[in-house]
């Protein structure tokens, strides 16, 4: 199959001694593949020329299960997953998405850092190194019909990816109809009717043109998705260590661009630009949300050891409240 390449150029006629294999399902021309451009950049520039980053855009070499078997198999050496990936390796990395848990975007960074330890040192076992993490904004709903309550949302047939168990499980679990699909194929049974919406990110329904399909959003927070940015350690290991150090400088500057970029692009389309583009936003009922989080809420407390393991359930509800009692003036979102 022909893979379509990005390969970063060297600086100053430096040569290349180190270069990493990554996949993404983020398409080319996104915000997201911008950053990750800017990244290489700046990975190749901090190590003389010496590491380069080659990108395999739009899921062109396949989705976070396909890739994780090409990483398996050496034709790889990372990926900048979506999430799904992540939690597949790194287990108490869905604690970050635990439906009806988190109200804001500080939430779930906070928990994040304290987590990071623990992160680290399950992708350290299963073969791999935990470089970083972007929080890449709310799940949203965009559909054919306006969702005002969540007795509407049951009634429609909801697309969610397919190996989002964090969005899957809870969201059944709370009686809604999902319809669990690649990203490819979304927007076609969207045309087909076989979906009558997509849970996803705001930023996510621009990239793949759902916003473009479907004809109303409604911002009720199903949970949030978390991005993260791993590579074999045997590809990190080959590394000199000031390599290895600028490569994890550049990740933590790629993260916060990812959600500053990010924050920004949601509060633009949530603010009009969805508008302007035929989706038009829903005023939901007041009580919808709070009634949709408490069926969150239950869902996931309902599902038990199939989401998250409940020492690690304690600890984070631990620190969402640790993080409440000390922001109580911190604005939902």
């Amino acid at each position: 199959m022909c893979l379509a390449l990005l390969a970063v150029p060297s600086t100053s006629g430096a040569e290349v001694k180190y270069t990493l294999r990554m996949a993404t399902v983020a398409p080319d021309g996104t915000a997201w593949a911008r950053e990750m451009r800017a990244f290489s950049r700046e990975v190749l520039a901090t190590t003389g020329g010496e590491v380069a980053i080659k990108w395999y855009f739009g899921g062109i070499a396949g989705d976070d299960l396909q890739v994780q078997e090409r990483i398996r198999k050496e034709q790889l050496d990372g990926v900048g997953s979506g999430g799904m990936l992540c939690e597949r390796v790194s287990p108490s990395f869905r604690a970050l998405r635990v439906p009806g848990l988190y109200e804001s975007r500080e939430e779930v960074r906070s928990v994040a850092v304290q987590l990071r330890p623990v992160f680290e040192q399950e992708f350290r076992d299963n073969g791999y190194a935990f470089l970083g993490h972007a929080l890449l904004g709310p799940i949203v709903i965009a559909s054919r019909r306006p969702v005002k309550t969540l007795a509407d949302l049951k009634r429609e047939r909801m697309w969610s990816w397919e190996f989002d168990d964090m969005t899957n499980l809870p969201m059944r679990a709370m009686g809604l109809n999902l319809v669990p699909l690649s990203i490819e194929a979304a927007g076609a049974a969207y045309t087909e009717g076989k979906v009558d919406g997509f849970f996803g990110v705001p930023a996510a329904m621009l990239a793949y043109q759902w916003s473009a399909q479907a004809h109303y959003v409604t911002e009720v927070h199903a949970n949030y998705l978390i991005s993260c940015l791993v590579t074999t350690n045997r590809s990190m290991d080959r590394l000199p260590l000031p390599h290895q150090q600028a490569l994890r400088a550049a990740t933590a500057k790629l993260s916060n661009r990812l959600e500053v970029v990010g924050e920004e692009q949601d509060r633009k389309l949530m603010g009009g630009l969805f508008g302007r583009q035929g989706l038009m936003p829903v005023q939901p009922a007041d009580t919808f949300r709070v009634e949709f989080l408490e069926a969150a809420r239950a869902a996931s407390e309902s599902l038990g050891t199939k989401l998250i393991a409940p020492v690690l359930m304690k600890r984070v509800t631990a620190l969402v409240a640790a993080y409440r009692a000390s922001h109580p003036k911190t604005a939902k979102n």
